[in-house]
């Protein structure tokens, strides 16, 4: 067996057969794909063993196509990483496939295409944290026809006043609603992948300056948008964890046909380390929320961006089930938010912490970080 570098291209024969091997651990959490650069997703067939999968000429795959392996429920966290080791068989020679060096959701194994008569692959380990939806949008790609994905709760999760669907399709122009974003970089601004879900044009409700999207993850529920906002970007309180009990205010745009569309700040304490039924991308705080504060601002006592708001417990799911629940909310943690930004390419100058924490001036300074969304078809 030949191990293989990062970059190496491969001649194999036009006609020959594939097979994949996925040799370490979560080998059943994985799907094998082939994308043409047309977009079209094409799976692998499952081979005999355990973690094989085969494509039976290599001719199948066009003018060019990339291979891709991807965790199917990467929801529930974990990487490709932990799959590794990977080898591939063209025709009967066999290679030992190079491990990535960050921890990948969706990882770019090889790009195979035609090179004066003949077939090349080009040996790569690159992908994607936020996994195959990530690379998906990346490529301006339709998400809908990924294979394999598995979706909790058949599709439907739990969001602000109950379960939430499909937006249902309406005339272009049509106002669909508003939520709240972050600023965290200049003129780079986070909210919730639900907050623009159905919608072609968004805008700030101060000024109505126009922002485009610079990627989605909407298994993670979040959004990047870019545009010219004018303000302040939050610091990321990434390198210090969240504790149990720690004060926490939450920010945002909530009932603005009815509360205004100034922004609100409530207060309340981190009541628990995890999301729903064990999330470890979230955690819960108590803080009052509304419709309208998704996207919005978890910060800690200082100003600093502890989480995005994502959810809140839906009352009545719970009094169906003869149980009662105050203030159960969900936010996203920011580390989530720092890796988005990093897999988006998204660079600039870090924001040093806070450490004033009258209360008076992080609110006052939040006028300045945390925008209203307005979202139409």
């Amino acid at each position: 067996m030949k191990s293989t570098q990062p970059g190496e291209r491969l001649s194999v024969g036009t006609n020959d057969a594939c097979t994949i091997r996925i040799g370490g651990r979560n080998a059943d959490r994985i799907t094998v794909v082939a994308v043409s650069r047309e977009g079209q997703f094409q799976p692998l067939e499952r081979g005999g063993a355990a973690g094989e999968w085969r494509l039976s000429t290599m001719a199948d795959l066009g003018e060019q196509a990339e291979i891709l392996l991807y965790i199917s429920d990467d929801r529930t966290g974990g990487f490709v990483n932990d799959c590794y080791p990977v080898t591939v068989d063209f025709g009967g020679a066999s290679y030992d496939f190079p491990k990535p060096f960050d921890q990948l959701a969706a990882v770019i194994i090889a790009e195979a295409y035609m090179r004066d008569g003949g077939r090349r692959v080009k040996v790569a380990n690159e992908g994607y944290t936020f996994g195959i939806e990530a690379f998906a949008r990346a490529r301006n790609f339709r998400v809908d026809a990924i294979p394999g994905r598995s979706q909790a709760d058949g599709g439907r999760e739990r969001w602000e006043g109950g379960e939430r669907g499909e937006r249902r399709s309406a005339p272009p122009g049509t106002s669909l609603g508003s939520g709240s974003g972050v600023l965290v970089a200049p003129g780079i601004v986070v909210t919730n992948a639900h907050v623009i879900e159905g919608g072609n044009d968004f805008r700030l409700g101060r000024g109505k300056q126009a922002l485009t999207m610079l990627a989605v993850d909407p298994l993670h529920d979040l959004a990047i948008l870019q545009g010219e906002v004018q303000g302040t970007s939050l610091p990321l309180r990434n390198r210090a964890a969240i504790w149990l009990g720690e004060a926490v205010l939450a920010a945002g745009y909530p009932l603005m046909d009815l509360l205004g569309a100034d922004l609100k700040v409530s207060t309340g304490n981190v009541s628990g380390l995890k999301g729903w039924e064990g999330d470890v991308a979230r955690f819960q705080f108590t803080a009052p929320i509304g419709s309208g504060s998704s996207g919005g601002a978890i910060l800690d006592e200082y100003g600093n961006l502890v989480g995005i708001t994502s959810s809140s417990l839906a009352h009545g799911n719970l009094r169906d089930r003869g149980a009662i629940s105050e203030n159960v909310n969900f936010g996203i943690k920011v580390s989530l938010v720092h890796e988005m930004l990093a897999a988006s390419g998204v660079e600039g100058t870090p924001v040093p912490m806070s450490t004033d924490n009258n209360r008076r001036n992080v609110v006052q300074r939040l006028r300045d970080s945390v925008v209203s969304i307005i979202v139409s078809a």
